[in-house]
């Protein structure tokens, strides 16, 4: 097998689990991989430039790495790479008026979701202009959606560790589609009452981004068939909805107040 920087992390272990050890030695960041249920939901959207974004480390040195164990592997041309990442920012850098960042560190300091600012933010975008996205993580599920509907996305991690995103709209992109509460039908009581005694029961609205999605993800890994899951959260998780309805799972809303929202999940 020849991996390469696009090679997913999930088909790498599925090949040799010992490449688990191999890639948490290079980061810290890499030892969520141990855990079997976080290795079941990060692994297959993480490809090996993801990985080795998160790790603050060369696509080439995780690449030499994962050879160690025995996979053939096929170098990037890294340099070519970092030289279109500078180009990109040396371009926008003297268009300054082509440039929107929005630093969302605030908005989730504060307990919210900075969901609806980024998709106004982006919905405002003009013909090659910029957003960028000043954040302490990698935003992957943004990311996904927006390259779903036509944006160029890059990122870079700045010496404090803060996470630089970039998206640009080259073209008239796809329509973005928002989930509003007000367009679910709410039958939250009656299917509340169906699985009375069969759900489990969370609260998210403690956790810091992105904590609540990836929790989540892993309680609905463990959820018995039939079951459903019932969240605490305080908003529309938007940013786990793509990723719900990729596993069949549906989710009604009950609004308790305006940061007080619960979540009923469950397959039909």
């Amino acid at each position: 097998m020849v991996v390469n920087r696009n090679t997913r992390i999930s088909i790498l272990i599925t090949e040799n689990e010992n490449v688990i050890e191999a890639i948490t030695s290079l980061n810290k960041h890499f030892k969520k991989l141990k855990n079997p249920i976080l290795r079941k939901v990060l692994a297959p959207r993480v490809s090996v430039a993801d990985a080795a974004k998160v790790g603050g480390v060369s696509i080439n040195i995780l690449l030499n790495k994962i050879a160690e164990v025995g996979f053939e592997i096929e170098l990037t041309k890294e340099e070519n790479y970092i030289n279109d990442f500078k180009n990109n920012l040396n371009n926008i850098s003297m268009n300054k008026e082509n440039l929107i960042s929005l630093d969302v560190r605030p908005i989730i300091e504060s307990g919210s979701d900075p969901f609806k600012e980024i998709m106004i933010a982006v919905k405002k975008l003009t013909n090659n202009q910029t957003l960028e996205i000043i954040n302490s993580f990698e935003p992957i599920p943004l990311i996904n959606k927006l390259k779903s509907k036509g944006f160029k996305t890059w990122t870079d991690k700045s010496n404090d560790g803060t996470i630089h995103s970039f998206f640009r709209k080259e073209f008239e992109s796809k329509d973005l589609d928002e989930t509003n509460i007000e367009d679910v039908v709410l039958d939250f009581d009656e299917k509340y009452k169906e699985f009375f005694g069969k759900f489990k029961q969370i609260d998210v609205r403690h956790l810091e981004m992105p904590e609540p999605m990836t929790t989540i993800l892993e309680e609905l890994e463990l959820l018995p068939e039939g079951n459903a899951l019932f969240v605490e959260h305080k908003k529309i998780p938007q940013f786990l909805l793509p990723e719900l309805k990729a596993r069949n799972f549906e989710v009604l809303y009950n609004k308790k107040s305006e940061d007080h929202l619960q979540l009923l999940i469950f397959k039909n």
